[in-house]
This record gives C-alpha cells, structure tokens and sequence, in this order.
C-alpha cells in the first residue's frame, strides 16, 4: 500500500541513522577520553640530591678598601682546589713485583695450566692420543717431502710444525688437555695439507 508521505518516510529513517550513528559516536568519544581505570601509569620521580657541600671554609675574601688612598698595593692571592669527596679518591694499585727473569724464560714463558686434578689413567689417555696425533701430523708432512708447495701449503707446514711443538711443550708441562687440543689441530691441519696435494 503506498503511503501518503513517502518523502517524509525516508527522511525519518535518514534522521534514525544518523542518530544512531551520533550516539555511537559519542559512546566511543567519551569512552576513548574516560580510558580504563585499571591502566593507570604511576611514574615515580626521584628527589633531587642536595650539593654536597665541602668541609673547608673557602679563604677570606681579600680586602679591597685600603686605609689611604694613595697607597695602593696589590695583593695576589693564591687559590688551592678543594679535595675532592671522601667516595672520589682514587686508590693506585699496589706495586707489582717483578722477579729477575733470565733471557730463556723471558723468550718463552711458562704456561699457566689451569686444570683439574686428573686420575693417573685420564693422563695416560690424554698423552696417548696426543702422542697419536702428533705422530699421524709427522707422518702427514713428510709425505709432503720432496714435492714442490705453493706458499699457502708452505705457511700450512709451519703451522702444523708450530702446532706440534706446543703441544710437545704442554706435554712436558702436564697441560694435557692442552696438548691433546694442540695435536688434534696440527693433525687435522696436516690431513687438509695431505688434501691439497
């Protein structure tokens, strides 16, 4: 059945709409400016420190008033620095002593072996395979004898020869962690040697 305002009609849905939408509007406007009560930011701000003040009283100010005014003299006054606060002195460290070194230990210092006690039978192992390693690096570079090596396997041989002699060094030492390390590496160094062949 058509309706006697059907202009009107549709101005009063418009105007529904649009109500709806204002109201909407101003929930999340008034919600967004309210916010939520349990998010509340507390910032606490630090005091400020007073100055420290120092424990000496600064000099006496010259006096700048002379009883005759034809006599002047000028007076220099020498100002020293206040010390500084008991929590800023500096500590030096204590002296280091320095024993007389002979020129073979000043070459070659002796190794700090810092390790744990090892049972008789972990030091025999240890000394075993690094004896192994040292011995298949050894047998690695004289299958390098005799053939012409281009400057990257020569600098290879010298590593491998430095290797070596740590690790020989360290056994004698009785760091032998550290000679099982410095073996496996001249041994392991030599084989990529034996490779580039």
């Amino acid at each position: 059945m058509p309706s006697h305002f059907p202009i009107g009609e549709g101005l009063a849905a418009r105007a529904r709409v649009c109500a709806r939408a204002l109201l909407l509007l101003v929930i999340v406007l008034a919600t967004g400016v309210a916010g939520c009560p349990r998010k509340a930011v507390y910032v606490k701000v630090p005091q400020p420190l007073p100055p420290k003040t120092s424990a000496s009283a600064p000099p006496p100010a010259p006096d700048l008033h002379p009883e005759e005014p034809g006599n002047l003299e000028l007076t220099f006054v020498t100002l020293t620095p206040p010390a500084p606060p008991p929590d800023h002195i500096s500590h030096a460290p204590p002296p280091v002593h320095h024993p007389a070194a002979d020129s073979t230990a000043a070459s070659h210092p002796a190794p700090l072996q810092i390790s744990p006690q090892m049972s008789q039978a972990d030091q025999a192992a240890y000394e075993h395979r690094t004896k192994d390693s040292i011995d298949a690096a050894e047998k690695n570079i004289q299958r390098t004898s005799g053939r012409q090596l281009s400057s990257a396997q020569q600098e290879m041989v010298e590593k491998i020869r430095q290797f070596i002699s740590q690790a020989q060094d360290a056994l004698t030492t009785g760091d032998y962690e550290r000679a099982q390390n410095l073996a496996q590496k001249a041994e392991v160094l030599s084989t990529e040697l034996v490779n580039t062949l």
